[in-house]
């Protein structure tokens, strides 16, 4: 019987590298995508997920959704799937980490990130779009 995870860590990178020796890099950490206008495509995307407490066999699935589209399906912005996890030492933290080609946001506003842990909602997050006026041009020289 699988327990229940906890969430010990979830980062939202710009990549996530594992090297030989099985260490973590995180790079580029943020909580927002700043934009001088909408759609914007964010190019580098990763996840970084930190878990306690498994003891069995689970199928992760982390969804990016943008809770104000008009309908559940067009809600879903990307996808990404860990299946057939298995883990039998709950005292040992599970570490994973996802990279995805990019993703695109559609407006300005809150978005939010979903694990699932074999089909049942373990965790939300949100992430943040925001327009900001691009930078000034330089003073042109006299």
């Amino acid at each position: 019987m699988a327990g229940t995870p906890k969430v010990k860590a979830f980062l939202i990178c710009d990549q996530v590298i594992r090297s030989t020796d099985g260490k973590y890099s995180i790079i580029g950490i943020f909580r927002r995508v700043h934009a001088p206008q909408f759609p914007v495509f964010h190019a580098r995307f990763g996840v970084y997920m930190m878990l306690g407490e498994l003891n069995g066999a689970y199928d992760f699935t982390i969804l990016f959704t943008d809770p104000a589209a008009d309908s559940p399906e067009r809600s879903i912005m990307a996808r990404a799937e860990l299946r057939g996890v298995k883990h039998a030492r709950p005292l040992e933290d599970f570490e994973a980490g996802i990279n995805l080609p990019g993703l695109s946001f559609p407006r300005e506003g809150t978005f939010e990130i979903h694990i699932q842990c074999n089909g049942e909602l373990l965790h939300v997050d949100t992430l943040h779009a925001i327009r900001v006026e691009p930078p000034a041009p330089p003073p042109m020289p006299s």
